[in-house]
């Protein structure tokens, strides 16, 4: 799950989110729908379903002898002979080898070893071929070394360098279609076209396209980038999409856009380290006392007017394995007074309740600049009052409040966290939300912002990686989030609407709602020499494997310039990138 910083998201969330702090999202089949308009017409609200996959795990041999003792399953990866970093240097097993080797030091301070930490030995094959054995079955194995969240790293550049450090100003050495060239801090990054690149054709067989020099300047308000790009100042953003926004971009000459419901879904953090957030009944009135549906109605219906409130942390509405599991917390304010007087709290003098001689005031945290977050928040505040809950504003820009020592802060830092994850084709890229032990330096699983431990529900999510049958796996998901959601934890909100605008005289560009982003086909986009694409945040740190803040930020650069064994298509479908092919070996 990737922590979304602007929407998302991802993630990732939105995140960004994985940032990679990944969601997880659908199993089924079906595509994602786009609406695209062009010049000064509005774009007509429609509803998009996310994109969604039955399984992304193959297994093409079931018998073998075990090549280690202790191996019931291996993963071989067969490296694409062309493949070469930017410098020249061939793309070898050792990369995929050093890259493990650095996950599991445990020396490197690593976002997540969810999955590498069931290999239980390696073998270089030859120049292109890597093997890893594992001594349990590991169903979303796919989710290792995929997408710039994972990328390989080059051992002939980084070995020997501090890797908790080392690419925190830049991206020295990559595998993508462009290089990283400068960074000016707070205010944007430069990447020019790869000249040693690799591949003549993308993934899906599209020819490489003609952009030479991509420009990010970092515009953190979305109404500062709307200006920016009417005054022809940046070619396209990718912001959170907000009714108002959506219309002045439609009536920008020469701007084609995409709306569409993706795997980002927006929701509200409790942190359970706070004395009273922690205690049941006082997250279950915040629960009763939103009303989710006209928040979504306000700020969604107006773009996705079929879109409805997210009653599962797992899957995506209308997706083959979606539950309803939150339903039973509608909106129902006499119930939230009554869980606060059946529990002893007394209302104030201002309206306010005290609970034990606390007052129920928390701040509430999100991205400022963010207007349909601010909308929301306004909401939430008006008719948490009516119930005698006071929330006050502490907004903060993406930079700050997705930082770690932020997010991963405990209530003296934020009490509720208004933010999205960004989506994945496979669910297990947000497991280590569920985790009551792990790597994030809270102590908890890297995704594990809110600081809740359900030991059953931990156990139940551990499950599912060893379940390949998809059916079975999607029921013991399922399982866990009735558990999981029935605690109320945090609220989910909504699937979120995704915005992607450019000019149109840029060709190739399409919209990517999973914790690739829009950057996922950039070596086929055409049209200009050199394109401006505004970010509405700064990444923290480059090397996308580490925990540092703004892994959207990261992800978004990192996308063009780095490359894992697979990348995922808007489709939900993940995709060979750096290997030819790869494989799954079962032991009996």
């Amino acid at each position: 799950m990737t922590h979304a910083m602007h929407r998302r998201s991802g993630a990732v969330l939105v995140f960004l989110i994985v940032f990679s702090l990944i969601a997880a999202a659908c199993a089924g089949d079906g595509e994602t729908e786009a609406t695209s308009t062009t010049s000064t017409t509005a774009p007509t609200p429609q509803t998009t379903k996310p994109p969604v996959v039955e399984t992304t795990t193959t297994t093409v041999a079931q018998e073998g002898e075990a090549p280690v003792e202790g191996a019931v399953m291996s993963v071989t990866y067969e490296i694409h002979p062309d493949a070469v970093w930017s410098d020249g240097v061939p793309v070898t097993a050792d990369d995929f080898q050093f890259t493990f080797d650095a996950v599991m030091n445990p020396d490197n301070d690593i976002l997540s070893r969810d999955g590498y930490d069931k290999v239980i030995n390696t073998e270089v094959v030859d120049d292109k071929t890597f093997r890893m054995d594992f001594g349990e079955i590991y169903a979303p194995w796919q989710t290792l070394f995929a997408t710039t969240s994972n990328p390989i790293l080059p051992k002939h550049e980084m070995e020997g360098k501090d890797f908790n450090s080392y690419w925190d100003e830049q991206i020295t050495v990559g595998s993508g279609p462009f290089i990283f060239k400068e960074w000016v801090k707070d205010q944007y990054i430069t990447l020019e076209r790869n000249p040693n690149y690799w591949r003549d054709t993308f993934v899906d067989g599209t020819p490489a396209g003609d952009i030479q020099t991509i420009t990010i300047p970092f515009l953190e308000e979305s109404q500062t980038q709307v200006q920016a790009m009417r005054g022809r100042e940046i070619d396209m953003f990718y912001p959170q999409p907000q009714l108002d926004l959506v219309e002045q971009v439609a009536g920008i000459e020469g701007v084609t856009s995409e709306v569409g419901l993706g795997p980002v879904w927006e929701h509200f953090d409790f942190n359970h380290s706070d004395p009273l957030l922690s205690q049941k009944f006082i997250r279950e009135a915040f629960a009763h006392a939103i009303d989710r549906g006209a928040i979504v109605e306000a700020i969604i219906q107006p773009m996705a007017p079929d879109a409805v409130p997210l009653n599962n942390s797992v899957w995506m509405n209308g997706t083959a394995y979606y539950e309803d599991h939150f339903s039973q917390y509608d909106y129902d304010p006499d119930a939230a007074v009554a869980l606060l007087e059946d529990n002893g709290c007394v209302k104030g003098s201002d309206g306010i309740y005290e609970c034990d001689g606390a007052r129920l005031s928390f701040k509430w945290t999100t991205t400022a600049g963010n207007e349909a977050r601010e909308l929301q928040f306004e909401i939430a505040q008006q008719q948490l009052a009516q119930v005698g809950i006071e929330v006050t504003a502490n907004f903060g820009p993406a930079s700050e409040v997705f930082a770690d020592e932020y997010l991963y802060g405990d209530y003296t830092v934020w009490q509720i966290f208004n933010f999205a994850w960004v989506g994945s084709p496979d669910p297990a890229g947000g497991n280590t939300l569920y985790y009551c032990e792990g790597d994030a330096p809270n102590g908890f699983g890297s995704n594990n912002d809110l600081r809740f431990c359900y030991e059953e529900v931990d156990a139940l999510i551990k499950q599912t990686d060893g379940l390949v049958d998809p059916a079975a796996r999607a029921a013991t998901y399922n399982e866990a989030d009735v558990l999981w959601l029935a605690e109320v934890p945090m609220i989910p909100l909504y699937q979120k609407p995704t915005f992607f605008a450019w000019y149109s005289d840029i060709l190739g560009p399409k919209d990517n709602a999973t914790q690739v982003g829009p950057m996922w086909n950039v070596e086929t986009w055409t049209g200009r020499d050199t394109i401006v694409f505004a970010a509405d945040q700064q990444p923290e740190s480059m090397n996308t494997w580490t925990p540092d803040g703004n892994l959207f930020a990261a992800g978004l650069v990192a996308e063009a310039v780095l490359q894992g064994a697979y990348t995922i298509t808007p489709d939900f479908v993940y995709v060979k990138n750096l290997v030819e092919d790869a494989y799954v070996t079962q032991y009996k």
